[in-house]
């Protein structure tokens, strides 16, 4: 049966989301069509909002919300990075924003995150969507001549191939940067091959606590 052309072309875009296939594409098309105009009209006001009123935090990378009335290149900070109660000695190095948010959720940890974007890979694939490594070494580089020095941080990234391809180049570079600072990894209470973003508090937990 041949859909029409707007039906398609949802299906056809939305499919791209992670764990959506065509088939709970579809579904969710035509649920969304059979809702109240002023729910329709709410999720459309989500989607506008959701991409044009967040930004990149500049120093981390995480999404915060973004501030009209600065210049673009005076981007705000996240709100923690901006707290003045965080450890900024201590980074914690993540893949991606839900890793950030699984941790934070442990509420164990007080230092500040970086977020990767992605993971290296050996064959990588991946190569044109970035990877914010350069921007953590410059991050800690200048750092060291702050009131806020680097002196620890900690790779918490997930216990796969790329996870440990990623674990090893970091901590290879910051020695070559700087052998005084302390990188440690998440104790292995994490399951190999498991992702940070899917853990339980209690693991996280002690996984930071007993990181080395």
């Amino acid at each position: 049966m041949d859909l029409p052309k707007p039906i398609k072309d949802f299906i056809k875009i939305f499919s791209k989301l992670p764990g959506m296939g065509p088939r709970q594409t579809t579904r969710l098309a035509f649920w969304l069509l059979h809702q109240e105009k002023e729910s329709q009209n709410n999720f459309c006001h989500a989607f506008i909002d959701l991409f044009s009123k967040t930004q990149i935090c500049p120093n981390c990378f995480f999404i915060t919300e973004s501030d009209k009335e600065k210049e673009s290149l005076d981007k705000k900070l996240c709100k923690i990075c901006e707290d003045p109660q965080r450890d900024k000695s201590i980074i914690c190095v993540v893949e991606k924003e839900t890793d950030l948010l699984s941790i934070e959720k442990t509420n164990k940890y007080h230092g500040v995150y970086h977020v990767l974007g992605r993971l290296l890979s050996g064959i990588d694939e991946n190569k044109k969507l970035r990877i914010t490594i350069p921007q953590l070494l410059l991050r800690i580089k200048k750092s060291q001549s702050s009131k806020y020095p680097v002196k620890e941080v900690i790779l918490a990234l997930s216990p796969s191939s790329e996870g440990n391809l990623t674990t090893y180049s970091i901590e290879r570079s910051i020695k070559d940067l700087d052998d005084t600072i302390k990188v440690t990894k998440l104790a292995r209470g994490l399951p190999q091959g498991g992702e940070v973003e899917f853990a339980d508090a209690e693991t996280l937990t002690n996984a930071l606590e007993g990181r080395k």
